[in-house]
């Protein structure tokens, strides 16, 4: 579809039906999906992340977004790709998709930290994870 001209996207919507919710996740089982039915040849782990960049922004309409540009809208998440998981990975989008750090190390959205070194700084997670917690046992019972 994409060779032949049709806007592409990847996204995804939480664990509902995506089990993490990582779009990094999603890009690398795409990519590999693509190379197992096409070859190994069949796209590029540059094509995968325009598609799950730029692609989203261009399916939807929005020039607005999609790329890191002045003037344009910006949520930006960093990986650390130095890792042992990645060691031996010379090109550093090979890295993340194919064999990078599955957490993000910084997330920025719309110029707000919300994740910073591993960690979400929005809100009281630890708490979170308790009170859900109960309200599972609760559930269960």
């Amino acid at each position: 579809m994409r060779d032949a001209g049709v806007k592409m996207a990847l996204g995804v919507d939480g664990s509902a039906s995506n089990d993490a919710g990582s779009l990094i996740a999603e890009a690398r089982m795409a990519l590999l999906l693509q190379r197992v039915q096409n070859g190994a040849d069949a796209m590029s782990v540059r094509e995968m992340l325009e598609i799950a960049t730029l692609g989203g922004a261009q399916v939807l309409g929005r020039p607005d977004l999609g790329s890191l540009e002045p003037g344009k809208r910006a949520d930006v998440a960093i990986w650390d790709v130095s890792g042992l998981e990645a060691a031996g990975a010379g090109d550093p989008v090979a890295a993340l998709l194919l064999s990078g750090p599955p957490r993000v190390k910084h997330l920025f959205v719309e110029g707000r930290a919300v994740v910073r070194e591993g960690r979400i700084v929005t809100f009281d997670l630890p708490r979170a994870i308790e009170a859900q917690n109960r309200l599972a046992r609760r559930l269960a019972d």
